[in-house]
């Protein structure tokens, strides 16, 4: 599959998945009554929910989850997009739960279940609110000792109760996020060039169709490329690229390595890498040549067109931001020539 492809097909994935949550596909566990039900309220309209707030054990906001044309962003994070399908799984555990077994509704035992109201002392669960809604807030505690059920208790009751479900909440903002930025591996590429300021450079290029051979094009003379295995790794810096973190894009330092990436369908990821205090960073932009699509496309301007809105999209979706991103990953993505060159004896 081609990096326009795969592109695509997680579009098509992510509306799919949109049109199966919010068209209301059944829950796969049979009704609670609203007596039982964990979050009374919540499975009648679960699809109209828009707004979701974790608020910490300190008192503090952790997450503010708001939906825009049918995507959930995440506010801390400039509203970066969350993880739909974390966040939609959550909501669809919470509308099906049940309360079991009712517990202590003593104040001075809320802590040991994980109960007490954020911001009080002893406090160690988190607090789930729905802004717009009629809902309750619903405290989350403790699992218990099968770790097959969680204590929970409503906002403003004493009363506390065993629960049927794990709700297993992420603990920061960033778990909350889309963590997936690209997967793009290096058979679908044709070219990779990596560019320090000091005009260290390695370049690379597909030897076959598969990905699996790769020649370094700049070995200095007397030298020799090291093995197959050390080159094919820089070939793959843009499979499974998943983010640690994400900002809004500003401005990059001059320091920055430079990384392109030629697919094979003409799209051009250039790829500007640098650190600071806060970790390992890259931004992205996104293009193709008018000349290279019309070479793909065989002169077929509609197929040209294609092509070019492609590169737009996503480089809509991606320059934007800044993505933090492992260091293991940035460090294939920044190699230096020496590095990929059999030691002189």
């Amino acid at each position: 599959m081609n990096a326009r492809g795969i592109l695509v097909l997680g579009i098509l994935t992510l509306v799919a998945l949109t049109l199966a949550l919010v068209l209301g596909r059944p829950l796969t566990t049979p009704p609670a009554p609203e007596s039982e039900a964990l979050v009374p309220g919540l499975r009648d309209i679960i699809n109209d929910v828009d707004a979701i707030d974790v608020i910490a054990t300190d008192g503090s906001s952790l997450v503010s989850l708001r939906r825009e044309r049918e995507r959930w962003r995440v506010r801390e994070k400039d509203n970066y997009e969350a993880d739909f399908g974390l966040v939609q799984g959550f909501l669809r555990d919470l509308a099906s739960g049940r309360r079991l077994e009712p517990r202590t509704s003593n104040p001075q035992w809320y802590p040991r279940l994980g109960v007490a109201d954020p911001g009080e002392p002893n406090a160690t669960g988190m607090l789930l609110r729905f802004p717009g809604t009629d809902l309750p807030g619903v405290l989350v505690g403790n699992l218990d000792n099968t770790e097959s059920g969680r204590f929970v208790r409503l906002e403003g009751e004493a009363q506390t109760w065993l629960s049927d479900r794990r709700l297993d909440l992420p603990g920061s903002a960033v778990r909350w996020l889309e963590r997936a930025v690209m997967d793009i591996p290096a058979s679908e590429l044709r070219e990779v060039t990596l560019r320090h300021p000091d005009g260290d450079t390695v370049r690379l290029r597909a030897a076959d169709s598969d990905g699996d051979d790769w020649v370094l094009m700049n070995v200095p003379d007397g030298r020799e490329a090291a093995a197959m295995w050390q080159l094919r790794p820089v070939a793959n810096g843009l499979a499974n690229l998943n983010l640690d973190g994400v900002r809004r894009h500003e401005a990059l330092p001059d320091e920055a390595v430079r990384a392109l990436y030629v697919t094979r369908d003409g799209l051009n990821f250039v790829a500007s890498l640098f650190e600071d205090e806060d970790g390992r960073w890259v931004h992205f932009t996104v293009s193709a040549e008018v000349s290279a699509a019309a070479e793909l496309a065989d002169e077929d301007e509609a197929e040209i067109a294609e092509i070019l809105t492609d590169a737009a999209a996503v480089d809509g979706r991606l320059s934007p931001w800044q993505f933090r991103i492992p260091e293991r990953k940035y460090e294939v993505m920044t190699r230096r020539l020496e590095s990929l060159l059999i030691e002189e004896a």
